[in-house]
């Protein structure tokens, strides 16, 4: 699930940053320099193609693993009243960043094991400085921010997590005994 989810946001992401064609595979070192842009100014003009770099890097990497579904991005399905175009480049660059935070963390650790907590922290991070310069605001980024003050987001993460893999588990087909 997770490959194929990345994959199909991938396409979302790069349509809504301007662009459906997939570069080639980014290097551990280019995903970690696009990372960086983000953390520094992810209202530059440089954030897009960086977002572009690690979604893509995500989605082709055997070195990370990114789950990603409705749970671990509420907001994708969120109407902030913002213009279209306005509205899924923001929804985009959170993506990116939640994808971003899953991925560093990831490198840094060396193990491939989906880390959405670090993703949800990336998330907020971007969401409230995106908003210093877009006038919108996210439910369901607040709640994880609030769970996140609160001392509950890791906790929420590995919730998350568990039922996931029980929905995993509880759809793999019977095998017949004999």
């Amino acid at each position: 699930m997770p490959r194929t989810l990345v994959a199909a946001l991938a396409f979302v992401v790069l349509a809504g940053l301007g662009s459906a064609a997939l570069p080639p595979a980014p290097s551990k070192h280019e995903v970690l320099q696009a990372i960086s842009v983000i953390e520094k100014n992810v209202s530059s003009p440089e954030a897009t193609e960086a977002a572009k770099t690690i979604v893509i890097y995500a989605q082709v990497s055997e070195d990370v693993l990114v789950d990603i579904g409705p749970e671990q991005l509420p907001w994708l399905d969120e109407d902030w009243g913002m213009d279209k175009d306005r509205e899924q480049g923001c929804k985009s660059l959170l993506l990116a960043a939640f994808v971003a935070g899953d991925v560093k963390s990831q490198i840094k650790n060396d193990k491939a094991e989906d880390d959405t907590y670090s993703g949800w922290i990336f998330a907020i991070d971007t969401y409230n400085r995106l908003r210093a310069k877009e006038p919108f605001k996210s439910p369901s980024i607040e709640a994880l921010a609030k769970k996140r003050a609160d001392g509950t987001l890791l906790q929420h993460a590995r919730d998350v997590r568990q039922k996931e893999e029980q929905e995993e588990q509880s759809e793999e087909p019977h095998r017949p005994l004999a």
